[in-house]
């Protein structure tokens, strides 16, 4: 009899490691709410989206972990569709993509730090072309290679990424570089991308820090400089929580003729395990745009 308990300890004890190394698990988010875009024919609307991350991976016997996910996505009451597969490779701080890839540029850590609303929007975001992973098709039908190492506080990441792979027309790949570091309260992010969203000498660059204060507080600087775009941006940022509540705020500058200086002003209040969000804000044309909703994570 004790055999028999020892034996159905051991399947049991086999049974929980292996789940823990490898199988499908779901992530994702909802956000549901009222958006107000000026100028828009129908200036306010309902807002919405559902995101699923299916997540699949499985542990090598060397323990490298091998996965990869697939994403379902419907936005304002749109029918959901699946995107491009991401595949990846993990071991000891070192990350590695194939495909539906992220890239170095878009992964920089202090690069959309000034979002928020419950659509976590901001006029301080990059405004050029770049490739990203995508929610709903990939660099499509084209491949991307991501590759990022950890240690410590220090991230470094290097993608590329080709528009189509299968042609035998001319085309430009894209290739960008990131770095973060923290110490301490300060944190320090730079990227870079080349021939960005695989068009001929667009580049650009984006340089940000960032200090936090008795962590109920943060303030940081973004400049990003791109050849696509309409003209240089500079944007200060800040938040301060307290208690269940944090309220943004920043305001950005856009080097070209003819911007206004745009701004935005901004409050989450923690439902635990949800978050009401809203913002308003002014872009660089002087148009006003809020929002407010709910948004919670899985």
């Amino acid at each position: 009899m004790k055999k028999i308990l020892l034996a159905t300890a051991l399947l049991s004890s086999t049974a929980t490691v292996a789940s823990a190394e490898t199988g499908i698990t779901f992530s994702g988010y909802g956000r549901f709410g009222l958006e107000y875009v000026e100028g828009r024919a129908q200036e306010t609307q309902i807002a919405s989206r559902m995101r699923i991350n299916i997540n699949g991976k499985t542990e090598t016997d060397s323990g490298v972990t091998f996965g990869g996910r697939l994403r379902l996505q419907s936005t304002d009451g749109g029918a959901a569709s699946t995107n491009a597969a991401l595949f990846f490779a993990e071991y000891e701080g070192f990350r590695l993509e194939v495909g539906n890839a992220n890239t170095a540029f878009d992964s920089a850590g202090l690069l959309y730090a000034s979002e928020m609303g419950f659509q976590d929007s901001s006029a301080g975001d990059p405004q050029g072309s770049f490739f990203a992973y995508n929610s709903t098709g990939g660099v499509a039908p084209g491949v991307g290679i991501f590759a990022s190492y950890s240690v410590g506080d220090f991230t470094g990441r290097i993608s590329y990424a080709t528009p189509d792979q299968t042609t035998a027309a001319a085309v430009n790949e894209e290739i960008s570089l990131s770095v973060d570091y923290a110490s301490g309260p300060f944190s320090v992010s730079l990227a870079a991308y080349q021939d960005g969203a695989g068009i001929a000498n667009n580049d650009g660059f984006f340089v940000g820090a960032a200090y936090a204060i008795n962590d109920q507080a943060n303030v940081g600087l973004n400049y990003i400089d791109e050849d696509s775009a309409p003209g240089k941006v500079i944007t200060l940022y800040g938040n301060y929580t307290f208690g269940a509540t944090t309220v943004r705020a920043y305001v950005a500058d856009m080097d070209a003729a003819g911007a206004d200086t745009a701004f935005g002003l901004g409050a989450d209040y923690d439902l635990g395990g949800a978050r009401l969000s809203g913002s308003i804000q002014s872009d660089y044309a002087g148009d006003m745009n809020a929002d407010l909703g709910v948004r919670f994570d899985f």
